[in-house]
Order: C-alpha cells, then structure tokens, then sequence
C-alpha cells in the first residue's frame, strides 16, 4: 500500500494571518493597555490627593527637595512668610512649615515640590521687576499647595513609573526610556492648573498689598519674549498673553484696585549675585 500524506487545513501551530497583521493587533492591544493604565491611575491618584494627610506629605518633602542643588535664601524666605501672614487663620496652608530655596539657574521659573517646599530659580529673579511681581509669583506657587496640584501631578508619574517597571523590568533600557519619558511628561501642570493658581495668587496678592498692581507686568513682558501662540498649542502653561487677559478679566470683575508697585528692596538686588 502507497502512502500519500494528507495537507491539513486546520493547525494549532500555525496561523494563516499576515505577521504583520499580528504585530499590528499586539501593538494596538498594547497601546490600549497603556492607556488604560494611565487613565486609572489619573483616577486613583486624584482620589488619593484627597485623603493624604498633611503630615504624610511632609515626611516625603526631604526626598524632593534633595534632588535639587539648592540653599536657603532668607531674603525670599520673608517675602514668603509676610504672603502667609495674609492668609486667612482657616486655610489648611498653614499646617505647612514652608520654605523657600534658590536654585542657581538661567531658567526662569519656580516650582512647588511637597512638604511644602518652594524652589524659585535665579533667574526668575533677574527677570521680575518689582516687589509685588515677586508676590504674585509665590503666591501662584502656594496657589498649588492649597489645590493640592503638586500631588496631582506626582501621583500619577510615580504610579507610571512603577508600570513601567512591572512592563519592561527595572534595570531594562526600555524601562528606563520609559520611566524618564513619563516623569517628564507628568512633571508640569495641566493649563487649567496654572490659570487656578493665577487667580489665587491674585487674590493673596490683593489681600497683602490691597491692590492688584503688578500682577500681569511679569507676563507682559514674558509674552514680548513668547512670540507666537504655536508653540504654546501643546505646552502645559497658558500664554503669557491669555495669562494678562485673564487676571485682567478678574481684576475687573472683583473690582480690584490697581496701584504703583514697590521697587526691590535691595536684600532681593543682590540674591544670586552673592551666591
């Protein structure tokens, strides 16, 4: 008897679809994982920021504030301290012990980091022209304590991170990438956060001086320096220009007054020269 082998249609062992078409369906599975992930870590992190006490923040304060070169400057530190002698004897702000450091750098900018640490960069201070600038600057910043945006933000890098590692391996190169890709992306308010620590800044603002004078001249001249909307189109802050037109609007509206600003005193002149 002769024997003739059979062709079998049907094998576990092998698929009839195109590679291809099984790479694309396990890359979108993925990318839908991914951003499952994302959005219930959004979800978990934004419950979370409601119930973490104070005191637990401030026990994870060191641990940031270490990550930045910074010394303390008691000359920004009394500026700070008079915005919280302004607050109302209610506000949850002041179960903070907050301290303010200076970071040698070009870049202009100002961060809140938890526990309440508060990181302002030299070279914010070459650029504000006026004491109540400066006010409306730290103010902004506590702005993000009281909305608790600072734990916002960092809730949810830290749960991707974790993610990340669980996906790619802790010591993988696709880990790393990924880790520093989402810490990057989840380092900086959303629009909607900086445009709320505006308007309550300009409200300490007001509540210190009695007036609101001063508040937009920094992003006046931070909006000659921005140039064009594009680029702002997918950056995290507002422009300049709609940051002027909004405290502007609220100005208005509040019915704030509007006087002549306080020049530096000069113990702010020589912060960062002498460092």
């Amino acid at each position: 008897m002769k024997f003739t082998p059979k062709y079998i249609d049907q094998n576990v062992n092998v698929s009839k679809t195109h590679p291809l078409v099984e790479m694309a369906w396990l890359i979108g599975g993925l990318l839908v994982l991914v951003v499952v992930l994302y959005l219930i870590l959004g979800f978990t992190a934004e419950l979370a920021v409601t119930k973490i006490p104070i005191r637990a923040e401030l026990q994870l304060g060191e641990y940031f504030a270490d990550n930045f070169d910074s010394v303390d400057n008691p000359a920004l530190q009394q500026r700070l301290q008079q915005l919280l002698e302004t607050l109302p004897t209610e506000s949850p702000l002041h179960q903070y012990d907050f301290i303010v450091q200076l970071v040698e750098s070009d870049e202009i900018n100002a961060l809140a980091l938890p526990g309440g640490h508060i990181v302002v960069f030299s070279g914010l201070l070459e650029q504000v022209a006026s004491e109540n600038e400066l006010a409306l600057v730290l103010a902004h910043e506590l702005g993000h304590f009281a909305h608790r945006d600072h734990l916002r933000r960092l809730g949810r890098g830290l749960g991707l991170t974790l993610g990340a590692m669980l996906l790619f391996g802790e010591d993988s190169s696709a880990g790393r990438l990924a880790t520093n890709l989402l810490l990057v992306s989840e380092s900086r308010y959303s629009r909607q956060q900086e445009s709320d620590a505006d308007r309550w800044g300009l409200e300490l603002l007001v509540a210190c001086y009695g007036h609101a004078g001063g508040a937009t001249d920094f992003f006046r001249r931070a909006a000659r320096d921005a140039g064009s909307h594009i680029p702002y189109l997918m950056a995290s802050h507002p422009h300049p220009d709609d940051r002027v037109r909004e405290l502007q609007a609220l100005i208005a509206a509040k019915g704030y007054p509007v006087a002549i600003t306080e020049s530096l005193r000069e113990d702010l002149l020589t912060v960062g020269s002498e460092e």
